[in-house]
């Protein structure tokens, strides 16, 4: 088995442990030889005990730094690493997985790249989307991962934070020599005619508001993230999460009852 790290970061703004998360922690438990959470929301007594049972480490520190300080929490909790295979750094921004995802860290792990994640996006250029990330020794050894880590530090909004830490990660360690990739890569232009299929996917005749600013959307943006735009994609290639963002706030005026149709147990979350 590999011998994986995973630090995973939580947040709810309701504080608390909201619904789904403790079923993630427990899918990651047996594929994992060291499970460290760190949380910027308080936890009740019997949550943390729920934690407890499933997590090596729990963690919980003040609200600065988004999940990339939690990671770097945890990534100083964790102290050496020279005894592991590989540091995986995921967070609850997905909730799933929702159908059988067996073999999936392996398949990750299988990827012939220094730093792998389970998605890729061509938003502010190319990039692993930070929900998971697998780092390899060369990776997670390199004076690179060090570096990049010793500087992470408070941001002024999730924006400042993509730019700076989730592309500004893959600029670091592709400049370091370092070699990434994705089980999922879109293509970094999408077609017209992809965009149609997408937004006649996503129509609703009974929801015509929706529909045309779904179509304004998809017309005006110049990529599209793959975890809103294709997630029946990631699906079908074996990658069943689903962005919480797109179910709980839909940005982009899709469709969600389609998703809905498929996880009716994802209907709470909205």
């Amino acid at each position: 088995m590999t011998r994986r790290c995973l630090i995973f970061a939580h947040f709810n703004r309701e504080n608390g442990l909201e619904p789904g998360v403790l079923d993630t922690l427990n899918w990651y438990r047996p594929q994992v030889a060291r499970l460290i959470l760190v949380s910027t929301s308080p936890f009740s007594p019997e949550d943390k005990a729920r934690l407890d049972a499933v997590c090596d480490d729990v963690l919980e520190r003040e609200n600065t730094g988004y999940d990339f300080g939690s990671w770097k929490a945890g990534l100083a909790l964790a102290g050496p690493l020279e005894g592991f295979d590989e540091v995986v750094l995921a967070n609850d921004s997905v909730v799933g997985p929702l159908a059988p995802a067996d073999g999936l860290l392996d398949r990750v792990s299988a990827l012939s790249c220094d730093v792998c994640g389970l998605v890729a996006n061509w938003e502010r250029g190319w990039h692993i989307q930070s929900w998971y990330v697998c780092y390899k020794r060369p990776a997670f050894q390199s004076e690179a991962f060090a570096r990049f880590w010793e500087s992470v530090g408070p941001c002024d909004s999730k924006l400042d934070l993509i730019g700076r830490y989730e592309v500004g990660m893959t600029e670091a360690m592709r400049d370091a020599g370092l070699s990434l990739g994705a089980l999922y890569e879109p293509p970094p232009e999408m077609p017209r005619l992809r965009r149609m299929a997408i937004w006649l996917r996503n129509l609703s005749l009974r929801d015509r508001r929706r529909s045309i600013e779904n179509l304004r959307i998809l017309w005006h943006l110049k990529t599209l993230n793959p975890t809103h735009f294709l997630w029946p994609d990631l699906v079908r290639n074996g990658i069943p999460f689903i962005k919480r963002e797109l179910i709980a706030s839909n940005p982009h005026c899709l469709n969600v009852e389609r998703v809905f149709a498929r996880y009716p147990q994802l209907r709470r979350l909205a």
